[in-house]
């Protein structure tokens, strides 16, 4: 109502300088003092929504513009926006008895929670298509639609419709097309043709589907994961290197150092047995020099 009021103001004042510029007399057309002195807010600056699809926000700077043209007071006002309501379809296929998980929210809404919301689901059974005439209610309420057990009757398309509970306006309309494999018939590497946002669903992660980003930790996480898994490894290979080579030089010290003893216990006994026969040969000598003196 305010930026209504504010329009009507603004449009008045252009409407009554072109009157004035096209009369030849001033005395005419009075414009009131209360006329010349209005202020307008004005959008001079904004973003782009933030999601391609579905109600997102942006970024707008506002400033006061007067009479004279000067803009006062601006400041950074976040809003929200709507580019289109319909998002299109995403697919999935799963193997049957799996637990799988349909999320119509996507990324969290600025200032608003499930609970801004109604959601509405419809289904059609046995076919993937975006033909509404084809779609039958489904009684389910809830933002996220999860199967405990996936089974081959659960395949078709869930088409999933997102309201703004205060005016019941539609901001998004959401399908998904759900193929359901029977595990013990095939088995195919479908994950081959997901994209990388339907691989981190597949892994459990949240992903905005609305403007294919990614969650910016996976990136890092699986470096990250990849580095301290080279790290420990290359520690180990370290630790298993030092123990190895510890071993090793223990056990060559150990051989040197009783090789060494063995040859000082080997020395000592033969420089022991030489003694004795010196002292066994110069014990002979004189008992026979002591038999010799008489004659």
């Amino acid at each position: 109502m305010i930026s209504l009021a504010v329009s009507i103001t603004l449009g008045n004042l252009m409407l009554a300088s072109c009157l004035s510029s096209g009369v030849t007399t001033p005395k005419t057309l009075a414009i009131p003092k209360e006329m010349k002195e209005v202020v307008g807010e004005v959008v001079i600056h904004t973003t782009p929504c933030s999601i391609t699809c579905g109600l997102g926000s942006k970024e707008d700077t506002v400033c006061e513009v007067g009479p004279d043209g000067v803009r006062r007071k601006c400041r950074a006002a976040i809003r929200h926006c709507l580019t289109t309501w319909h998002c299109g379809m995403h697919h999935f296929t799963v193997h049957t008895g799996r637990t799988f998980v349909l999320n119509c929210m996507g990324s969290q809404v600025l200032g608003l929670t499930h609970a801004s919301f109604q959601f509405t689901w419809r289904v059609a059974r046995g076919i993937i298509s975006v033909d509404d005439g084809l779609f039958r209610p489904f009684l389910f309420r809830h933002h996220s639609l999860k199967f405990i057990s996936v089974r081959e009757h659960d395949s078709g398309t869930y088409r999933c419709d997102m309201y703004l509970l205060r005016n019941m306006k539609l901001v998004k309309r959401l399908y998904f097309g759900l193929r359901v494999l029977p595990s013990h018939l095939v088995k195919l590497n479908f994950l081959h043709s997901l994209t990388e946002g339907q691989k981190l669903m597949d892994e459990g992660l949240e992903v905005d589907l609305d403007n294919g980003s990614l969650p910016l930790h996976h990136q890092w996480k699986k470096k990250m994961t990849v580095i301290v898994a080279i790290g420990v490894t290359a520690g180990l290979v370290g630790m298993l290197m030092s123990i190895f080579l510890c071993s090793r030089l223990g056990m060559l010290f150990r051989a040197k150092t009783r090789k060494s003893a063995s040859r000082a216990v080997h020395r000592k006994r033969r420089r022991r047995r030489r003694q004795q026969q010196q002292q066994h040969h110069h014990h002979h000598h004189r008992r026979r020099g002591r038999r010799k003196k008489p004659h």
